[in-house]
């Protein structure tokens, strides 16, 4: 009887090939999973990345913006096969007394043909507390105005700020521009 007690199933021990392959499997799983991880992050993040084109701010005069006055930004646009992102770059003072800055948005393609759209930016919220980032005096936004524009000609396209608020003169505005981003591919 003492013989048949050892060899109960609870004492019973696998056969060590049937070891080996399910630690062989175990790793095998680990080291697949994490080079499938590794490609999915890569894929993720260049897939969904964008490419900034252009950034650029034109600082104003005195910190007034004289609706008369408009910002121009010439871009030159190659890649017309993709979608952009336009940004309004702005920078005002903490001493700007408006919550928010109507403007015209005016772009100008390669062979003068011209679409303007009025937007309101808006600065800060319903408390009165900036919405953009503050370095030290000056508050800066980047402002998503437009989503998946299409640039359909190749050449250089103007970009046109004009403000129109109350105030012909606009105090405490230091500076205003754009910002491109390219984003997927336009599928055909």
């Amino acid at each position: 009887m003492v013989g048949q007690r050892e060899k109960s199933w609870c004492h019973r021990k696998e056969p060590k090939n049937k070891l080996k392959r399910s630690y062989k499997f175990a790793h095998y799983s680990v080291s697949r999973l994490k080079q499938l991880i590794a490609l999915f992050l890569l894929l993720f993040f260049v897939g969904c990345s964008t490419k900034e084109v252009v950034d650029h701010w034109k600082d104003l005069e005195d910190n007034q913006w004289i609706g008369s006055k408009p910002v121009t930004i010439p871009v030159e646009i190659s890649d017309t096969g993709h979608y952009y992102n336009v940004f309004i770059n702005l920078r005002v003072t903490n001493a700007y007394k408006y919550s928010n800055l109507w403007l015209k948005l005016q772009i100008k393609d390669p062979i003068g043909k011209a679409t303007e759209d009025q937007i309101m930016l808006t600065l800060a919220n319903h408390r009165g507390k900036w919405v953009g980032h503050n370095l030290g005096q000056i508050i800066s936004f980047q402002i998503p105005t437009l989503k998946d524009k299409v640039f359909g000609k190749p050449g250089t396209y103007t970009f046109r700020l004009e403000q129109f608020m109350r105030d012909s003169v606009l105090k405490e505005v230091v500076s205003a521009g754009i910002k491109l981003e390219k984003q997927q591919k336009i599928l055909k």
